[in-house]
């Protein structure tokens, strides 16, 4: 398989370019220019990368028109739904006209790949208050901006595939995680907290915004293993819930980093953290993806939340 990675130096980019590179299949990257390379730093010489903006459609071009790829796993994008309240327009432009740059570049010089659009489970927004499990067919009514963003290129992915032939797999992942991810997400802030803690590098307290809720969450190299096994078996113009299809109490989840530090650790709520487009309660059918790839998650979430502690153990001793 010879594949292309959008956004390749990213949290979950690093990790499908690391598994497609040891199923020996031929990888090349687009990476945003400015961006740091750390990520993939013990892979890039064995990549084929190029700089790009996906804004800049004439480079963009110029890079599809020269590369031959079965694939393209399209990850590049804006994700902070924090940051996407405060910056909507930069939302729709990554998020939307980047993406649809993308196809338009793999429709003219690429028109028989395989494309992976990756949303996300945020495009459901307010169907995920629903008591019952959602699957795909629920509605898409997103609650932020970064959502609104995702949804747009969902409907419009699917939109290209029916009027354009193009081979669009739309995949809608939920919260994942794992060592390399920023900090502006749950886990890792947490996580870097409790770490700065234990390298004496902050007191004993760490702050924090809603806990009384529940997410899912997937490790992140279970995610990437569910992007290719789309490539491999999904149906073009589907979309796929890819999440580990149960429910972590993100109190649980404090606990379980804060007993990893095996540290007295005191938890401070943070008004300022308080959202009030949270969702209390997720609750995702990822029966599809099961049925037709054969996909499960099989990292448990302790082993993923001990990879991630020892990650900003290490990250925060360094600084």
């Amino acid at each position: 398989m010879k594949a292309l990675i959008t956004g390749v130096n990213g949290f979950a980019g690093s990790y499908l370019a690391e598994a497609l590179l040891k199923a020996n299949c031929l990888v090349t990257g687009l990476v945003q220019p400015g961006t740091s390379l750390s990520n993939i730093s013990t892979i890039k010489d064995r990549l084929s990368l190029f700089e790009v903006d996906l804004l800049a459609q004439d480079d963009l071009n110029k890079i599809i028109s020269n590369i031959s790829v079965d694939v393209v796993f399209h990850l590049a994008g804006a994700s902070s739904v924090k940051e996407s309240f405060e910056q909507p327009g930069k939302y729709f432009a990554i998020n939307v006209i980047g993406s649809l740059n993308l196809l338009a570049s793999l429709r003219k010089s690429l028109p028989k790949s395989r494309i992976i659009l990756v949303a996300s489970g945020e495009v459901y927004g307010e169907s995920l208050d629903s008591k019952k499990k959602i699957d795909e067919n629920a509605p898409l009514l997103p609650k932020s901006p970064y959502g609104a963003s995702k949804a747009a290129m969902d409907m419009l992915g699917r939109i290209y595939h029916k009027s354009t032939g193009q081979e669009i797999i739309i995949a809608r992942p939920f919260n994942h995680i794992g060592p390399r991810q920023t900090d502006v997400f749950f886990v890792p802030a947490v996580a870097r907290q409790i770490a700065e803690i234990v390298n004496k590098r902050k007191p004993a307290v760490i702050d924090l915004g809603d806990i009384e809720v529940y997410r899912d969450f997937t490790d992140v190299r279970d995610m990437v293993k569910a992007y290719i096994a789309l490539a491999q078996k999904g149906s073009p113009g589907k979309a796929y819930n890819i999440c580990s299809g149960k429910r972590y109490l993100l109190r649980d989840i404090v606990n379980e980093l804060i007993k990893l530090s095996k540290t007295r650790i005191e938890i401070k709520i943070d008004p300022a953290r308080l959202r009030k487009s949270d969702i209390k309660d997720i609750k995702v059918d990822n029966s599809l993806i099961i049925k037709e790839t054969g996909w499960k998650p099989t990292i448990k979430i302790d082993d993923s939340l001990t990879d991630i502690f020892k990650y900003w153990l290490e990250k925060t001793k360094a600084v």
